[in-house]
């Protein structure tokens, strides 16, 4: 509906290109056609397109239609957390929250059109949130179209056992360098991520990014390992020469150093650019 009231001036186009052209026919490809069926063939490639632009510049919009919000104060009881979040175009910034309380929080800005769910449960002394985001319609409105943000702040002195997201565009920013994280999931199909490594603990995890590139930040002491998977593309490495080695299968490990405190499996597509930057 929105689509149709901001098209309609097209058919005063088509109107008055019948009346202009009328039942006028021409050759094309050895077969004869009515004008006015190239007309609207034309028209309707036209409308398409505007359509496409206009989408297009909206696209990286922040909407501000609606904010929602979560915390929650860890009960006694709970000794790690979990964290999924399955998002639409949505950018996520992970970082930490309150350094005196427990708290979980995050906080959702986006589109109005956009329906999103933040479900708390607790089990056998673990805490999980769900946060689900979904289009309400199938074709969002012009007006409405953009892109989300998603913060999420976690407690510094929990065990973050999962923090894994998904978003069909946006970009990605962890910071989890005061965190306890043991394994981070994140698949991005559009946009980059930048990940700041925890800088105590054991971190595993998948990092797969389909449309842009990601950053490894690696705080002092950490030392890190980064395989591909097997059906990674072969993207551009960018790290320190006189600390990382680069082996044969993609896999890039620190020199002289058989324990690590990070190990990632990464998906990029080919040309894609990997960069770690050690932290001072």
């Amino acid at each position: 509906g929105d689509l149709l009231v901001r098209a309609w001036p097209a058919l005063l186009i088509l109107i008055g290109l019948d009346a202009l052209l009328g039942r006028r026919r021409v050759v094309l490809g050895g077969r004869s056609v009515s004008l006015s069926g190239v007309s609207f063939a034309v028209v309707l490639v036209l409308v398409g397109a505007v359509i496409w632009l206009a989408y297009q510049k909206q696209a990286d919009t922040l909407r501000t239609d609606q904010t929602q919000t979560f915390s929650q104060l860890l009960p006694d009881d709970i000794d790690q957390v979990e964290v999924i979040a399955t998002l639409q175009r949505t950018a996520v910034s992970v970082g930490p929250g309150d350094p005196v309380a427990r708290t979980l929080a995050a906080e959702y800005t986006g589109s109005r059109d956009s329906a999103v769910s933040m479900i708390w449960e607790t089990r056998a002394g673990t805490g999980s949130l769900t946060i689900t985001e979904s289009m309400g319609d199938t074709i969002p409105r012009l007006e409405s179209y953009g892109r989300a943000a998603l913060d999420l702040r976690l407690p510094q002195d929990t065990s973050i056992s999962l923090l894994r997201f998904a978003s069909t565009a946006g970009d990605g920013t962890l910071d989890l360098a005061t965190l306890r994280v043991e394994r981070v999931e994140a698949n991005l199909a559009g946009g980059s991520l930048v990940l700041t490594l925890p800088s105590e603990g054991v971190l595993s995890g998948r990092l797969q990014v389909a449309g842009g590139d990601i950053e490894l930040r690696v705080p002092p002491g950490v030392a890190l390992t980064v395989g591909l998977a097997d059906d990674s593309g072969e993207p551009v490495y960018v790290y320190d020469e006189f600390k990382y080695d680069l082996l044969r299968d993609g896999t890039l490990k620190q020199e002289n150093t058989e324990e690590f405190q990070a190990g990632l499996t990464i998906w990029l597509r080919s040309g894609a650019t990997l960069r770690v930057t050690d932290l001072p």
